[in-house]
């Protein structure tokens, strides 16, 4: 008898939570759905405030003190003669704007590249880091009609002479010499 009264005890209790559950379907669905916008609103928030990305003009050291993937990049990367070479036959004939994003897996590694074939020169680099949107506060971006990352703008007299998009054919140095020599010869 106490078996038989126990089951009619929890069939009871179960039949009390589907009734519980059939009446206030709507305000269950209603708060689930209110929980998963509030979660995917703070997630949203949190993933935001930690990717906070420079953007605008940005220095070499504020670049590698301030970004690993960059620095890790650039501490391993060893430049060939030929990229050494090239960069010291362009050095005063040329400026580069680079631009490039933080959050962008091609400009972790051409941009230290760039930099590091670059050590022992003085070649003239400004470094432009963008959002995601491809752009920067003083619309520099815009204005070179930036669509990919990164982009190595070339100028020779101020005058922009080629450019490199997200990878060279060989090594940045030697295509921005070869960008450079092309120049030249046209200029004969």
């Amino acid at each position: 008898m106490s078996k038989n009264n126990s089951d009619k005890s929890t069939s009871l209790n179960t039949n009390k939570k589907v009734t519980f559950l059939q009446k206030h379907k709507r305000t269950i669905m209603f708060l689930a759905f209110v929980f998963w916008i509030g979660f995917a609103v703070l997630y949203s928030t949190q993933s935001n405030a930690k990717e906070s990305y420079p953007i605008g003009e940005i220095s070499k050291q504020q670049l590698l003190e301030n970004h690993d993937d960059f620095a890790s990049n650039y501490y391993d990367y060893q430049p060939s003669e030929e990229e050494y070479t090239a960069i010291a036959a362009i050095a005063d004939k040329v400026t580069v704007d680079v631009f490039f994003g933080t959050w962008c897996h091609d400009s972790e590694r051409e941009v230290p590249r760039l930099l590091k074939s670059l050590k022992n020169n003085q070649l003239k680099v400004s470094l432009i880091a963008l959002d995601g949107k491809k752009s920067d506060p003083a619309g520099l971006a815009q204005q070179s009609g930036i669509k990919y990352t990164p982009t190595f703008i070339i100028y020779a007299g101020g005058v922009e002479i080629g450019r490199i998009i997200e990878r060279p054919k060989q090594s940045l140095a030697e295509d921005i010499w070869l960008i450079w020599h092309k120049h030249s010869l046209a200029k004969s």
